[in-house]
């Protein structure tokens, strides 16, 4: 989500045949579905870096149209992952880890050793490069001084959207998540498979729902885990993502508290809360640590604010273009946890807040920098887990302003800066400079999302969703399970991503939806750690 969290690979030579596809995607905007052909995709050998080695993962380039309004103009290639199912097959499973951005070549080959084995054995595992990122036609968006990228972190957005059209013309406005669909359904046709099941987490929950929506008639199972709200695409979704990352950083300092004889950061969760908040500062964190409710008293300001939020502060919102430019260039930056000086302990308290597995490592992590303020080595580590390639966050930028329904609200920019200024809760803040607009700018949407339905599903879909999720919360589960007429699973606890966490309750009820559609509990407790 707002937390998505090279590409000099070698791009496979071209495997597919692929006339058919061509002539019956063109046919899909009036059918509404590519028909299956008989397949005539190769699989070989994935790009270098790609995948894990010994998966026995194999891989393919699809050719699909750049824009499916278009379907005899230009064209982008996709790579295609598959690892085939070990024993007697029941279909082929598709998946997409979230994003969006996130890298889908590898999710199956990662998670071999997480998931239960009847789900290898049972169903071919196929993955989809999401167009625009490295491996599927990756978005190129140059200076045009020698070469360099520009970065989605700072710079003008109106000169990022204007680099991306000068290096690959219209590509950039196809970067959405119905074109994205309408890949995965050209991949299905080109696979020849009348229908498929989908896994999907985080992102690619939206991203199942909307295929759904558009070929219902080529879903047989979909299990979606960890919701976007359909409701608030996408604005909202991030400004509630940073309500549901307070409350389970709430959870987390409580869990070390509890654990206090083993990490020593305090008995209570005010007093671990206490330590964070003395670390996060003396790594530069500035109003980073700032947690609580405004202070009382004038005299209890921060010294310092970063630029340009301490000229607002002063002098207010003066609605000139210079002073929205500045602000626009520092929101992505302060919405990330960054700032000018890296803050490590931010970062892996971000990973930390959305993957209970972690707690043991970050809270070891922190008692290290408690004791050695220098030794961070740990909390980098923990931050970099979730690193992606660069071509993520362009891919992030473009779908979220591309296809963003929810209508800004600048005035929100001001109640921002006030609650920055006044020492105020950080997440309240970027709750509401996410609400105003300003990550986009002048980025306007290109499209409308999808309306979501479950109408002509033949299977009612499972949706699977923690009660505390600190990325897309909770209200998204039974959100989206309404739109799509699923069946809602609410798990206990916070985990982003519940399925494969050996889980036994979670993991048996995705299990028997796939093989018989049933889905027999509506709750299961959150999976054990350690």
């Amino acid at each position: 989500m707002m937390r998505t969290f090279g590409r000099g690979s070698p791009r496979l030579s071209r495997t597919i045949g692929a006339l058919a596809v061509t002539g019956a995607l063109g046919a899909s905007l009036i059918t509404g579905s590519a028909a299956a052909a008989p397949s005539e995709v190769a699989f070989g050998a994935c790009p270098d870096g790609a995948v894990s080695a010994d998966r026995d993962v194999r891989c393919a380039v699809v050719s699909v149209p750049m824009d499916y309004t278009r379907p005899d103009g230009p064209r982008i290639d996709l790579t295609v992952s598959r690892i085939a199912a070990t024993g007697e097959r029941r279909g082929a499973i598709f998946a997409n880890p979230g994003g969006p951005g996130a890298d889908a070549l590898d999710y199956w080959a990662r998670r071999t050793d997480a998931l239960p084995a009847e789900l290898g054995a049972e169903f071919d595992r196929i993955a989809v490069q999401p167009r625009g990122l490295r491996w599927a036609t990756p978005l190129s968006c140059a200076t045009g001084a020698e070469g360099d990228e520009v970065s989605l972190g700072g710079g003008d957005r109106d000169a990022i959207k204007k680099a991306c059209d000068a290096a690959q013309p219209g590509y950039l406005d196809t970067i959405t998540t119905e074109n994205t669909a309408r890949d995965m359904d050209a991949v299905r046709a080109a696979l020849g498979l009348e229908r498929i099941d989908f896994l999907g987490t985080s992102y690619g929950t939206y991203l199942g729902a909307v295929y759904a929506s558009l070929f219902p008639e080529r879903v047989d199972r979909m299990v979606l885990d960890s919701n976007v709200h359909p409701g608030w695409v996408w604005n909202e979704e991030f400004a509630q993502q940073q309500v549901a990352g307070k409350r389970r950083l709430d959870d987390l300092f409580a869990w070390i508290a509890d654990h206090n004889a083993e990490y020593h950061l305090g008995d209570t969760a005010l007093q671990v809360y206490r330590n964070w908040v003395r670390l996060v500062s003396d790594q530069g964190g500035g109003w980073y640590a700032n947690l609580t409710p405004p202070p009382a008293k004038v005299s209890d300001l921060p010294g310092q604010l970063p630029e340009p939020l301490a000229e607002i502060a002063r002098d207010g919102v003066n609605g000139t273009v210079e002073q929205a430019g500045k602000v626009q260039n520092l929101v992505r930056t302060l919405l990330s946890g960054g700032g000018s000086a890296r803050v490590p302990l931010v970062g892996a308290t971000a990973v930390a807040t959305y993957t209970r597995s972690y707690w043991p490592t970050f809270a070891k992590a922190m008692a290290e920098a408690n004791t050695d303020p220098a030794n961070v080595a740990r909390l980098l580590a923990i931050e970099g887990a979730t690193a992606g390639d660069p071509t993520g966050r362009f891919v992030f930028s473009a779908i979220t302003c591309n296809e963003n329904a929810v209508q800004p609200r600048p005035e929100l920019l001001a109640s921002a800066v006030a609650t920055i200024a006044s020492g105020g809760n950080a997440m309240d803040a970027r709750a509401d400079l996410v609400r105003s607009g300003m990550s986009c700018g002048s980025w306007r949407p290109v499209t409308e999302p999808v309306p979501i339905s479950g109408a002509g599903l033949r299977t009612r879909p499972l949706l699977l969703q923690s009660r505390y999720d600190a990325l897309t919360k909770y209200e998204g589960g039974p959100a989206l399970a309404q739109a799509v007429n699923g069946s809602l699973i609410t798990v206990d606890g916070g985990d982003h991503g519940t399925f494969g966490r050996a889980n036994p309750a979670v993991d048996n009820a995705v299990l028997t939806y796939l093989r018989t559609g049933e889905v027999t509990i509506d709750r299961a407790d959150q999976a054990p750690l350690g």
